[in-house]
């Protein structure tokens, strides 16, 4: 006799949690789009007083005075525009935005963000400063690399210093990496090419001493962009080292040298016992001596090395089709 009554409520009961729900689901999604809403039009403020600081800054390069909107800008807000520019511009330009930065102490935030807090916030500095650039920004993060614990923040701040032309000299490079001890990798030897053109004397000299196999073959590789004749004997020195990741560097800078003073052991590479050498005499010798080492080439394409093989079938490409 009840059993209708108790229906009826259940059933009520459903309607209102299906309403609350309705209503809860209408409110929830009312609310996430006025905060997309208010989101969106927070970013685009932002980018168009963004855009209003950058023109501002790029009018007063040329020595005038800044406006309303950079002196009501927050140091980040500043920092933004100027790291966006710095991405920009170049030559004269670029240099009258270091001394901008520099006359406006805007450095010293980013200075100090550089050398303090968590490894990604200083990374972020010292790419900043890397950006910048400037006399202050170089000696902020020389000084970083000569003297921070951490390898991979050093590592930064070289990586930094290197677009900029200011990585110190060889020597000084290597004890600040721990390069005696550490890892070689192809970032050290884009650093170590950077170096060569003005530093090909201490190269050879480093050279000279003991070192460990792969800080030789680092050295032995830099030589081949240093553009002097004096390291072709040191090349050809390294070309009959015990180790073959030495002969490798010094068959990739007979490779970037290109000179015909190589060509006699670049040929003679071609038979060596390592994999890793032969391959890398293959690609020298296609570039160095085009014409001598057809015939050899031909003959390796079944050298016993797969990775080799498809050295030879690339080398062999382009000089079939020259002939």
């Amino acid at each position: 006799m009840h059993w209708p009554t108790i229906a009826d409520h259940a059933a009520r009961v459903a309607i209102v949690i299906s309403s609350v729900g309705a209503l809860v689901m209408a409110v929830a999604l009312t609310f996430l789009i006025i905060r997309r809403d208010r989101k969106e039009r927070r970013l685009a403020t932002a980018q168009a007083t963004m855009r209003a600081l950058t023109r501002e800054i790029m009018a007063s390069l040329p020595g005038g005075e800044t406006g309303e909107i950079f002196a009501h800008a927050s140091d980040s807000d500043r920092l933004a525009a100027i790291a966006h520019l710095g991405q920009l511009v170049r030559g004269e330009d670029r240099a009258r935005l270091t001394e901008f930065v520099e006359e406006n102490h805007l450095l010293d935030r980013i200075a100090a963000d550089a050398r303090q807090g968590s490894d990604a916030r200083r990374v972020d500095a010292m790419r900043q400063l890397g950006v910048i650039g400037g006399p202050r920004a170089v000696e902020t993060l020389l000084a970083i690399l000569n003297e921070d614990p951490h390898l991979s923040v050093r590592l930064e701040a070289a990586a930094m210093l290197a677009p900029l032309g200011a990585l110190p000299s060889p020597r000084r490079l290597i004890a600040a990496l721990g390069l005696e001890h550490n890892l070689v990798t192809r970032l050290h030897r884009a650093f170590f090419r950077a170096l060569a053109p003005v530093h090909a004397a201490e190269l050879l000299s480093l050279l000279r001493e003991d070192r460990p196999p792969l800080l030789r073959a680092l050295i032995v590789d830099a030589l081949g962009w240093t553009e002097d004749r004096a390291a072709l004997a040191a090349l050809e020195r390294a070309a009959d080292d015990i180790d073959p990741e030495v002969r490798c560097a010094a068959l990739r800078a007979a490779h970037q040298i290109n000179d015909p003073a190589t060509i006699p052991w670049v040929m003679r590479l071609l038979r060596d016992a390592s994999d890793a050498v032969r391959s890398n005499a293959v690609r020298a010798a296609a570039h160095v001596a085009p014409r001598q080492s057809l015939p050899q080439l031909e003959t390796m394409r079944g050298d016993p090395s797969a990775w080799v093989r498809i050295r030879v079938a690339e080398a062999l490409g382009p000089l079939a089709s020259a002939a």
